[in-house]
């Protein structure tokens, strides 16, 4: 049996990950442990940053965060099946790949300090994937949808090792591969530049209204609005049927006044039913006959 002729520390030296007996501080963000990054992941009832149905913050190292923003995003999007062939397929509403591919690059051509996070929203209209630190390019990212241009490199040693696993195609072609993957899904998509970082938007094509999958009316029509309150209350029962009209009214930071009337709304339109006592009962929270729409703002 021929012996390998490289081991791990070589292999690390190689792509100038270690500095003497230690990991770099790319190597450290890469697959140590010694500095974690940070990762904040939430779902959200409504279009704004208010109401949590789910929040989790993730500390690791990129490969693991990778692979856990990945599993979080797909856990909470929208799936239908279609049969191909004599084969049922999954289908998520946005590509794997360009979901990927954003990853992949947002961690590639981020800025690492001591207050660096990256985060994921998930809205109903839209899916939201944060990197710290400005774009890395002079050029716009239309400039690389339209032109070949080479990649502008923020972190040269860990886009090369994303690049060798596969989680980056090509250098310089990401904006280029996720708007092809996007368009040929009908998937719509933006970005916000700022000075503390870059966002990507994917947005979302399900009724906004209703938010937990697998949960919209079957036949397509839609004579059901809610507004923006009686979605998020509507969306937190869901979740949890037993929260109290306090809870509801700190989760959604409105009065307790404010919720009753939502709820009270919410039985007229039969989507929710009181079991049980005020004290010691539930919501019921009742399957839409319709999709929704929203009404208001309120």
């Amino acid at each position: 049996m021929m012996e390998c002729r490289y081991t791990v520390p070589m292999v690390l030296k190689r792509f100038g990950l270690v500095s003497g007996e230690y990991l770099t501080n790319a190597g450290n963000v890469l697959f140590g442990n010694s500095h974690p990054i940070t990762l904040k992941a939430a779902i959200f009832a409504t279009d704004e940053k208010l109401t949590f149905l789910d929040m989790q913050m993730y500390e690791d190292n990129i490969l693991n965060l990778l692979r856990l923003a990945e599993t979080y995003i797909l856990k909470n999007i929208s799936w239908r099946s279609e049969i191909i062939g004599t084969e049922r397929e999954e289908i998520p509403e946005i590509p794997v790949a360009a979901i990927r591919e954003v990853l992949a690059n947002s961690y590639a051509h981020a800025v690492y300090n001591s207050n660096t996070y990256h985060e994921i929203c998930i809205h109903p209209d839209k899916v939201t994937v944060y990197s710290p630190g400005t774009f890395a390019s002079t050029y716009s990212p239309e400039d690389y949808i339209r032109k070949n241009l080479p990649s502008a490199i923020r972190n040269a040693h860990i886009a090369r090792i994303l690049y060798l696993n596969k989680s980056i195609e090509q250098f310089g072609s990401g904006f280029k591969r996720i708007d092809s993957l996007c368009k040929d899904a009908n998937v719509k998509y933006s970005y916000e530049i700022s000075e503390s970082g870059f966002q990507f938007v994917f947005i979302r094509n399900i009724p906004k209204a209703l938010f937990i999958n697998d949960r919209t009316g079957s036949n397509g029509s839609v004579n059901v609005a809610l507004n923006k309150t009686e979605q998020a209350v509507y969306n937190l029962l869901v979740k949890k049927p037993d929260y109290t009209r306090e809870e509801l009214a700190e989760a959604t930071s409105k009065t307790v006044r404010t919720i009753q009337r939502t709820l009270d709304s919410l039985r007229k339109k039969g989507l929710v039913e009181r079991i049980g006592s005020d004290k010691s009962g539930y919501w019921e929270v009742k399957e839409p006959p319709t999709a929704f729409i929203n009404c208001s703002s309120n």
